[in-house]
């Protein structure tokens, strides 16, 4: 693995873990709008030469993304972007959060929730063939 390169934005610090893994985690009390979404999503893209990562995604404490950042997550344009995501989950009202998500915003590539950084990342290793 080359070394991490992080990247401070606004709402959340992006970090390229790897040559297709980027971890984005959100800020302690920041709630993330499609605004910071976007700027997230073309940070990423321009990082990786337009092609589709494989995203890691945490939440620092309060940390939330708005109800219109949610469905642009899950969205087309993000599909555009990102070949799965493992969301880490830190307590149960995170988790609840998260299912949420992933049931009533329904993004259309493979997510999983996960306890840890490690047990995400492993599942992502495992994704890297659906990056095109």
């Amino acid at each position: 693995m080359t070394a991490a390169r992080t990247i401070d934005l606004r709402a959340c610090l992006l970090t390229f873990l790897d040559a297709d893994v980027v971890h984005a985690h959100f800020k302690g009390g920041m709630t993330g709008t499609v605004d910071d979404l976007r700027t997230m999503f073309d940070t990423i893209s321009g990082g990786r030469q337009g092609r589709k990562a494989l995203l890691m995604v945490s939440f620092g404490e309060k940390a939330a993304l708005t109800n219109e950042a949610r469905a642009f997550a899950s969205g087309e344009e993000s599909n555009h972007h990102f070949a799965a995501d493992a969301i880490i989950v830190r307590d149960f009202g995170h988790q609840m959060s998260a299912n949420a998500f992933v049931r009533v915003n329904k993004p259309k590539r493979p997510i999983q929730l996960f306890p840890d950084q490690v047990s995400a990342l492993a599942w992502l290793l495992e994704q890297r063939g659906l990056i095109s």
